[in-house]
Order: structure tokens, then sequence, then C-alpha cells
């Protein structure tokens, strides 16, 4: 079959270029110990304004000549996109079953549904997910958010463009550059405080898609065709600059995200040019890249992360390579049997399809439903409580009170004046959750005011604090928060991991103590936590990987537990320990994690873990049995105050 005169070949080198960055970027290759393409993340941001140019280029063709069909629209996106995904999510499926632990492999089930449905884009954000080398490498579906985003695109763009065609004609350009303004003006502006929810958001990311639009109605329009050669050559080199230079995507979608995009819109500008980057992109082996870039963007990463996760990349630079031999046979074998064939009305009726289509969603929803009993029989006790993960990434510790800056949450009687606070840092927030459902027993009135390495600190010039999350704004709002509610209780602990040499941050949490006491509040102080040197999930779960035969063994065996030094920890925490010894009020108590945690089951040791459960998530993180034992002072505490008074 002949290809038509309006498929260009440089589209499709584009393609090529874009999924590659991407590759390299998910691959984490690193040579002299420079990753590769840092910026390949961006090549996403490529094919977004592919999207825009050729779905605007389609619709409006077909609409100018009374040919547009909105249903016909809509079947050839299902054809297009839909088969080739289920065929990853079918395949993935199974080794996700035999690689990940109980907790993990749920996590990954609700990724696959929200893949479906092309929701994952806010199951990710909402989930706190953030996209990152860090938490890439154990969530194979991550990279299906700019999937969803496109679909959303492709569900509501269509409407949208033929109703301003209708209402704005010859104007709508106009309104194309007004929606591209407002959208890089909104992304820009929250990418620094709300970075997650910029990056995997539709609307952050339109102007990228209108982008593409913009050049689609002015190639349409044109009555005589310029070429400017320089403008792919100029497009080409900001696309290449940003995949090497840049390297951070909580920075994206912003002005900063303009280089790619513009360099983008640059080359598909260039139509029909002869200059050497049109050759170039429109070499056979870039077309063939382009070709099956979608089975290719689809498969690259699962492949990548599992091998991650089994351990077989680790370090090794022939593995990954292998595995990204492997997701191009996949993806060339994907595309000519998968995505070719079932695009083709003729070989199969969209009645067929449809059937078939819905047969596999309606599988794999029941198996999401039903495998997680009989996966859980697999692995012993402790492997549940395991999460090969960032502590934040699980709904309990993340959702839905950590990190706000301003309004904090609240639970109980509005009206009741003795409130409980719980202030502080990140494993002050790993408290938080089964802390809350305690006090709601009790029925007690609490406020919860965590944020990421925040302590509870006086506001002054000597402690500079300016992450967007903990500074003096944050401070001021938290003071004038527990102002309002006299004879409450405040929750404080302080990391002695952020101290400086001259103490000052802890002489500041002092005065604050201080300052409380003598307004009459109680005052629970939380003695320094065990912080580990190796990161405890990570560790256990090494070790049965190692040997799964006889971990049940292994964990039995003292000597495998993660543990520090009680001796070194209490040289560590000396003087915070002496400082909280020498507070003195009636209404100060205190609790003290080494209690529970220290020289117990082991003498002269810290543990992180026991034979059937671990107490920390990572290095200092608490999971949820390790807060539910601390927990358990903290309430003893609470009920002793209120008994008190």
């Amino acid at each position: 079959m002949q290809k038509k005169k309006s498929y260009r070949k440089d589209i499709d080198g584009l393609r090529a270029l874009a999924v590659l960055g991407v590759i390299f970027y998910h691959s984490e290759i690193l040579i002299n110990e420079v990753l590769i393409f840092s910026g390949g993340f961006l090549g996403v941001d490529i094919f977004f304004v592919i999207s825009g140019y050729l779905i605007t280029s389609i619709i409006y063709k077909e609409n100018k000549v009374k040919k547009f069909s909105f249903i016909n629209f809509y079947i050839r996106r299902i054809r297009r996109l839909l088969p080739a995904l289920l065929v990853v999510l079918f395949v993935s499926l199974i080794f996700s079953y035999f690689l990940f632990l109980p907790v993990e492999f749920k996590l990954y089930l609700d990724s696959i549904i929200s893949s479906i449905f092309f929701y994952s884009n806010f199951y990710f954000h909402y989930s706190g997910q953030a996209y990152g080398q860090a938490i890439l490498s154990t969530k194979p579906l991550l990279h299906t958010w700019s999937l969803a985003v496109e679909e959303q695109f492709y569900i509501l763009y269509p409407i949208f463009l033929i109703f301003s065609i209708q209402l704005f004609k010859k104007k709508i350009k106009i309104l194309f550059y007004l929606i591209i303004l407002f959208s890089l003006i909104f992304a820009s502006y929250i990418s620094e405080n709300h970075p997650s929810f910029n990056f995997y958001m539709l609307f952050t990311r339109s102007w990228e898609l209108m982008c593409g639009a913009v050049i689609a109605l002015y190639h349409l329009e044109e009555k005589k065709r310029k070429h400017y050669n320089f403008l792919s050559y100029l497009g080409f080199f900001l696309i290449i600059f940003s995949f090497i230079f840049f390297d951070d995507p909580n920075q994206h979608p912003s002005y900063l995200t303009l280089i790619p995009v513009v360099g983008c819109c640059l080359i598909i500008i260039d139509k029909d040019s002869n200059s050497s980057i049109n050759k170039f992109l429109s070499n056979n082996l870039f077309v063939n890249i382009g070709l099956i870039s979608y089975s290719l963007y689809l498969w690259h990463h699962p492949i990548l992360s599992f091998g991650k996760i089994s351990g077989i990349t680790e370090e090794s630079i022939f593995f990954k390579i292998l595995l990204i031999i492997l997701s191009f046979f996949l993806s060339a074998l994907t595309y000519h049997m998968v995505e070719k064939k079932l695009r083709n009305s003729n070989f199969i009726s969209f009645k067929k399809l449809f059937i078939i289509l819905i047969s596999t969603i309606i599988f794999l929803i029941l198996f999401t439903i039903y495998l997680p009993s009989t996966q859980k029989l697999r692995y012993p006790k402790i492997l549940e409580d395991i999460k090969n993960q960032t502590w934040f990434t699980t709904k309990q510790f993340f959702k839905p009170c950590f990190q706000r800056k301003f309004i904090f949450c609240s639970y109980g009687d509005k009206e009741n004046e003795n409130t409980i606070f719980l202030v502080g840092d990140s494993i002050m927030a790993s408290l938080q959750e089964e802390l809350r459902l305690l006090l709601q027993k009790r029925n007690k009135k609490f406020i919860i005011m965590t944020n990421a390495a925040c302590d509870f600190l006086i506001i002054d010039q000597r402690v500079k604090i300016k992450k967007k999350f903990c500074n003096n704004k944050i401070q001021k709002q938290r003071e004038i928060k527990i102002k309002k509610y006299k004879n409450s209780i405040i929750i404080m602990y302080l990391n002695y991991k952020n101290l400086d040499e001259d103490n000052i941050k802890l002489n500041l949490f002092l005065e604050n103590v201080n300052k409380y006491l003598k307004l009459d509040y109680n005052i629970i102080l939380i003695y320094p936590t065990p912080q580990f040197q190796n990161n405890v999930s990570a560790s256990l779960y090494e070790l049965y990987h190692k040997d799964k035969k006889n971990f049940l063994n292994n964990i039995l065996k003292e000597e495998n537990y993660v543990n520090l030094d009680f001796e070194e920890f209490r040289t560590d925490v000396k003087s915070v320990h002496e400082s909280f010894n020498n507070l003195t009020h009636k209404n100060l108590y205190r609790v003290f994690p080494e209690l529970i945690f220290c020289n117990q089951i082991m003498k002269d040791k810290c543990l992180g873990n026991s034979s059937e459960h671990i107490y920390f998530v990572d290095d200092s993180h608490l999971s949820k049995k390790g807060s539910n034992m601390i927990n358990v002072d903290l309430i003893k505490v609470i009920d002793q105050i209120y008994s008190n008074n």
C-alpha cells in the first residue's frame, strides 16, 4: 500500500528521536558516572507536539470536506492505541505476579486499571508517585501517564476544535495562542510548589499539544510555501541541547520546556525542505523506529523496570543493552502483528475487535481482583510489610495531610478548643494516620502539621529555611493556628540528623518548647528515633532474593536484622537527650522510642525489624508496625494528660 502524499517521513524520524531520548533516560546508562540524555524524559513533550499537529491536521481536513465523524475518529483512536496497550499489560501482569511482593503487586494492579481506562496520570499523582529516577525503576507502568494525557486530549479536543472552527473561523489561531499562553503561565507558576500535579495533568500539558495545533493551522492555511532550512537546524539543536543539559523532571512543564517544544515546532514547520536535518530524520532507520515508536514506548519501560527489580541490570550496562534490544524486538513484533493488522478494518471489523477488547479488559479486571489473594500465599509474613519503594508513595503516609503549606488537616469536633497537634517533619508524618484512628475512637480533636525536613522552630533569622514546604511563612502559620487553641497538647520531635555544629537549631527548638509551656500548653516530646545506615525494606528484600528457599530460616537469625549499635546511637543523640532531660515543667511529657526499638530483642542494638515485622520502611521512616508501637506510648501519655485535667 502506497503512502499518502501528506505522509511525512521526518515526523516519524522525530518520533524516533523522542522515543530514543525516553529509552536512554529510563535505562539509566551511565558513562563516566554521567547519565546519557539526562533530559530524555522531554521526548514525551515532543510526542505531545506531534500529536497536536497530526490530530489537528486530520480533523481540520476532514471537516473542511464534510467527512469528519466523531464516531469514526474515536474508533480510529481505539484501534490505534488500545490493542497494543492491552498486550503489554497482559504480558507484564504475568511477570509482575512472580517478581513483586504482595503490597507492591496490589499497587501494580491498581496501576493496570488506571492504564486501561486512561487515568493513570491522576492515579500516579494522587497516590504520591512523583516522576523521577528513584521511583521509575519500581513502577513498570509509570510511563502510561503520558498515554492518559493524550487519550484525554483525544476525547475532548475534537469537540473543542469543531466548535472553535464554527465559532471563531479565521480567528481560531488567536484562541489557540491564548490557550498556549495561559497554560504555559499556569504550568510555570505551579511547577515549583506543585511539581507532581504540574507534570501529570492535561491542562498544564495542553500548551504543548496546542503548539502542534498552531503549526498544523499554519500549514493548512498557507498559500505559498517558504522554506527556511535553518529552522530545522535550530530546532534539532534545541532538542538535543535539552536532552543533554536538562535533568530534573520536576522543573517541567514550564518556560524551560519551551526549548524542546519550540525545537520540535521548528522542525515540523520546515515542511518539505531539503535540509540535512530533514534528510537525517527521514532515513530508513529513523523512520522504522518511528513507526514502532508507540509499541516501543509501551514495552521498554516495563522490561527495564522488571530487569531492575529482578536485579539483573544492577550495575550492568550489558544486560541493560540486552533488555533494550528485547524491547525493540517485541515492539517490532507488536507493531506488525497487532498494531498494523488491527488498525485495518479489512482484517477485522470493529464489532469483532470491540468484543475482543472488552473481553480482554474484563479478564484483566477479574485478575486484579483474584490474583492478590493467591499471591500472598507464596510469601512469608514479614514480606507483606516490605515495600520496595520510597516511604512517601504509600497512602498511609502521603495522603492527605503531608506537605500541606498553609491549610492543615483537622479531625474531630471543630468546636472543641482542646486540641492535639502533631507538628514536625516526615518522621512525625509517619505517625499521623495510625494516631488519627486512635484519637478518633476517643473523640479527640486532632490537627496535623507535617512537612518534609520541617521541625517546629521559632521563626528566627539564625536558621535560614528556604524550602518550599518549610519556610518562615509556614512556621508562622503553624504558630497562628496553635495559638487559637489554648490548653491544648502539642506533640513535638527534633530530627537529630539535621542539627548544626553550633546547636543553634537545638537551642531554638528548646526555646520553642519553653515558650509554649509558659503559655500553659501540654507538650509531649518524642525523643530521637533510630536512623539506620541501610534501607530496612531494601536490605530484607535483597536477603530474600539472594536465597528464597532459606529466607524464613535466615530472617530468624538475629545477625540478619537491620541494626544500629545502641551506644553509637546514644552518642549521636547525646546533646538532644541532655537538653530534653534538663527541661522541667508539670505540663511536659516524654516518649522514648529507644525503649521500644533498642536493647530489647537484641542486646546493645537498635533494630529496624523483627522476624515477623519491619519497624522502618527505609532508613528512618516508621512502618505501620513501627508507628503503632510508638503510638501506643503516645496514647498512654495523652490519656494521662486528660485524666490529670
